[in-house]
This record gives C-alpha cells, sequence and structure tokens, in this order.
C-alpha cells in the first residue's frame, strides 16, 4: 500500500487537522505494516498558484516559451500528479477556511486536477483517470457545519468530494473533528469523534 499523506494547516502544534490526519495514517500502516508513506506539507511549503503561461502549456498551447521559473514550475506540477497516480490511499488534512479549504490546498488541486492526466472529456461527460483510490479527508472546523440549518455554508467537504471525484476517487471518507472551537464540544471530543469515525469505517 502507498500512501499519498498531505497537510494543508499553517500552523504546526495547534492544528487538528494535523493530528486528525496523523491518527488516519498511523491507523492505516498499523494495519498495513507494508505501507509506504509520501508526506508533503503544503502548510509550511505552499505550492505556487498556476501561472498562464502553465495553464496555458498543460491546456497544450504551442506558443510558450519554456523559461527557467517555467520549467521549474512544470516539474513541481508534474510531480505532485505523479505522486497522486502513484498512491492507493490518499489521506488530506483539511481545515475549513471561512467556509472552505486553505488557498494553499486548493493550490495544489489545481495543479494536480488537470485534463489529460487525471480526468478527461468524452461525450457521454467527464471521466475520472485515476480511479480504484481511497481517499481520507481529515475535516477539522472550529464550528459545526453538519446540521441542517449550517449545511449550506459548507463549501470544504462537498468541494473536495467533488474534485476527488471529477479526478476518479470515488470512494472518499470524511473523518470530521467539529466544533472544537465550542466550549460544549472542544478539541479532544472532536478528535474523539472522528477517531471513532476512521475505526467504524476500517472495520467494515
Amino acid at each position: 500500500m502507498k500512501i499519498l499523506h498531505i497537510d494543508s494547516s499553517p500552523f504546526i502544534n495547534e492544528s487538528v487537522s494535523r493530528e486528525l490526519s496523523a491518527m488516519i495514517v498511523t491507523e492505516l500502516c498499523s494495519r498495513h505494516p507494508e505501507a509506504s508513506v509520501t508526506y508533503r506539507d503544503l502548510g509550511t511549503t505552499p505550492p505556487p498558484h498556476l501561472s498562464a503561461s502553465a495553464m496555458s502549456l498543460l491546456h497544450n498551447a504551442q506558443d510558450v516559451t519554456i523559461t527557467p521559473e517555467l520549467q521549474a514550475e512544470l516539474d513541481g506540477i508534474y510531480q505532485s500528479i505523479e505522486e497522486l497516480i502513484a498512491c492507493d490511499v490518499l489521506v488530506i488534512g483539511a481545515p475549513m477556511y471561512n467556509h472552505s479549504i486553505p488557498s494553499n490546498l486548493k493550490a495544489w488541486l489545481d495543479q494536480v486536477c488537470q485534463k489529460g492526466k487525471t480526468f478527461r472529456y468524452t461525450p457521454q461527460g467527464v471521466v475520472g483517470l485515476i480511479p480504484g483510490k481511497t481517499a481520507f479527508v481529515a475535516s477539522s472546523r472550529g464550528g459545526v457545519y453538519s446540521t441542517p440549518e449550517t449545511l449550506p455554508h459548507d463549501f470544504q467537504e462537498p468541494y473536495l468530494a467533488s474534485i476527488l471525484e471529477l479526478m476518479g476517487v470515488a470512494d472518499c471518507h470524511i473523518i470530521r473533528a467539529e466544533g472544537v472551537s465550542r466550549q460544549a464540544i472542544g478539541r479532544e471530543k472532536g478528535l474523539a469523534e472522528g477517531r471513532e469515525t476512521l475505526l467504524q469505517i476500517l472495520s467494515n
């Protein structure tokens, strides 16, 4: 088993999503001792946002001059795509920021979600090119966004599930720790609920 572990919070010791994603990877490795882990820390080493030149070249433009800066950007993009294609299990630490995801995680997704690489268009619609993988999203929220009243404000979990499905990763599990900033719930209870969800999924 090859695990690709992504963290995106800029916080280190205080990050709930990092603790939750590490919990998922640790549990997976305990059940699969042969597993190897590739780790990317987007929080401390954010990927660059796609440049116009890179987007043009990736979309098959023929008149783009490849400068050393553009080549370095392309090399990073291709490496990220290769890591994603090579993995069997994807673990993403994704805190909610302003009802959505951190911009560094969005930048990584914009890099790896490329036509002809991880999805393609057909007359019948979009087809994902990297099926057969399992994804675990370590979702952390300071508030509670899973109730009927707050669900319309959640552009974090539905977006991640949707963009992964676009690439063919339909087996996506949300491991959630929410309400971690609320006194009635808090960090420890939120993490405990996330762990309980994880163990239920892995026991099936």
